[in-house]
């Protein structure tokens, strides 16, 4: 399609929803379409135009008297009301005129219940507008945590701002580059604030936050509040107008606490805290399946590898050239205490090699989960019979024909079920790489690509992570080939 093409289908759309409005009685006035929604009940005289981005945006609707509609958390900053979630855009549903006006229909409704079952969003930001100075990350420890009175905020590394305890500065005192604030809590809000006096009414007179902020004592404020069972809070830079007034501009905040930085790590976190997994082998693929678990939320990981970090290592491998010269395990360690997914205590490094059933029977009875990525059958077979013997399960990875394809072996497999069959790869000579030999190795270089790796490593943690959580995903576990397209199905 080229881009007049392209501008035609886009005019055609308006045009046919601008030809429903028309039908529904609207009429095109130089700010936008004017015309009545909602049902016999509750008529409301709205203004309806469109964004830059129509259709990709939903139009903007706000009502012609800006308070004809309750003020709620369903409002946009601008008046204009909140229709369509983030999670909402499927299909530009919206380019239907009709369909999207039973949409504020259904809006002004709720509005007139006054949202019965509203999900407490914590979105108290979008009623401010961001600073235009001050631009930082504040990064926030739990501020339910946070008496109400002064604080500081210091700079810190990588340009962000952190918030200690602290006495607000005395007047004459010498210039810093830390900035005086205050807690303040409101409580329940149950109509959003959008300026510093519908902020003001809300916190309690004793805290004589204005007259704080007229005698510059403070410039920031940490506002708290709550929505249902939500707590929020929001930080705002404040300062005294010309006028005597207060403006109030929101700082970008982020939440520094356990809660946020685990909160996408999956919905099994909490149950995976108190796994234990051994990884046997912290090459490229033991070493991304080592992030992922900690990631996920696993509460102990040991490591066994004998091998050191080389310069070839790293384009595949977790780690960095930092790294090298380091066993493999101590690498992966290092790098995942440092993130602060796992603390050293939490990570056990077994610098040698499996080599007998008893280091592999302690291995097995001492963790919820052993996970083979050494590549090597001796190392898979031997863990395989110690498991079967001990009525226990392993899991084993490993990719294939230089990286194109991969394997995930659950061993032996669970309740009788057949062995996962040999996968016969896609021929593909045009990307046959030449081989590779490196001074010292006996072997050549594997051509296996670094995405190969990872889907492979990925692979093998949700398998994990099935197994741990009792949700097996297969009972033997899956191959894929990573060159063949599998055939689409018409159902």
């Amino acid at each position: 399609m080229s881009l007049d093409s392209y501008a035609d289908a886009v005019a055609h759309v308006r045009q046919q929803f601008e030809e429903g409005l028309i039908r529904a009685g609207f009429k095109e006035t130089e700010q936008g379409w004017i015309g009545l929604a909602g049902g016999p009940t509750n008529p409301t005289e709205v203004l309806v135009s469109f964004p830059r981005r129509f259709p990709f945006k939903p139009p903007r609707v706000a009502p012609l008297l800006p308070d004809a509609v309750p003020w709620s958390w369903h409002r946009e900053l601008d008046g204009a009301l909140c229709l369509v979630a983030e999670d909402d855009h499927d299909g530009l549903w919206w380019t239907e005129a009709a369909v999207f006006l039973e949409h504020v229909a259904e809006w002004l409704s709720q509005a007139a219940t006054g949202w019965p079952d509203d999900r407490p969003d914590l979105d108290l930001d979008r009623y401010f507008r961001p600073s235009e100075k001050d631009t930082r990350p504040y990064l926030l420890e739990d501020p339910t945590l946070w008496d109400e009175g002064p604080i500081r905020f210091r700079p810190a590394k990588n340009n962000t701002m952190r918030a200690s305890r602290g006495a607000l500065p005395k007047k004459g005192a010498k210039a810093s580059n830390d900035r005086a604030a205050y807690v303040a809590d409101v409580g329940e809000v149950v109509v959003p604030p959008r300026t510093w006096a519908d902020i003001s009414a809300l916190v309690r007179p004793e805290n004589k936050l204005d007259a704080r902020i007229l005698r510059h004592e403070v410039s920031v404020v940490l506002l708290r509040y709550r929505r249902g069972e939500q707590d929020g809070a929001i930080l705002l830079e404040v300062w005294p107008t010309v006028s005597g007034d207060i403006a109030a501009r929101r700082l970008k905040s982020a939440a520094d606490t356990s809660a946020a930085r685990t909160a996408r790590a999956g919905v099994h976190r909490s149950e995976l805290s108190n796994k234990s997994v051994a990884i046997i082998g912290l090459g490229a693929l033991g070493s991304f399946i080592a992030d992922m678990l900690a990631r996920a939320g696993i509460g102990r990981l040991t490591f066994m590898d004998g091998d050191l970090v080389l310069p070839g290592n790293i384009v595949r491998h977790l780690v960095g050239p930092d790294a090298v010269g380091l066993t493999k395990g101590e690498a992966v360690k290092r790098y995942l205490v440092g993130r602060n997914e796992l603390t050293h205590d939490d990570i056990q490094v077994d610098d040698k090699d499996l080599t007998t059933p008893a280091q592999a029977a302690r291995l097995i009875s001492s963790h919820s989960l052993v996970v083979n990525a050494t590549a090597d059958f001796s190392t898979a077979a031997l863990l395989h019979t110690v498991a079967e013997s001990l009525d226990a399960h392993i899991l084993s990875t490993s990719l294939h024909d230089d990286g194109t394809a991969y394997r995930v072996d659950i061993l032996p497999p669970i309740d009788g079920a057949s062995s996962v069959p040999r996968l016969e790869t896609a021929s593909n000579e045009s990307i046959k790489a030449p081989m590779l030999f490196e001074a010292g190795c006996g072997s050549p270089v594997s051509p296996t690509p670094p995405h190969s790796v990872i889907e492979a490593a990925a692979s093998a943690v949700r398998h994990s992570i099935g197994l741990l959580t009792e949700r097996v995903l297969h009972p033997a576990g899956e191959t894929r080939d990573l060159i063949r397209v599998p055939e689409r199905t018409n159902n």
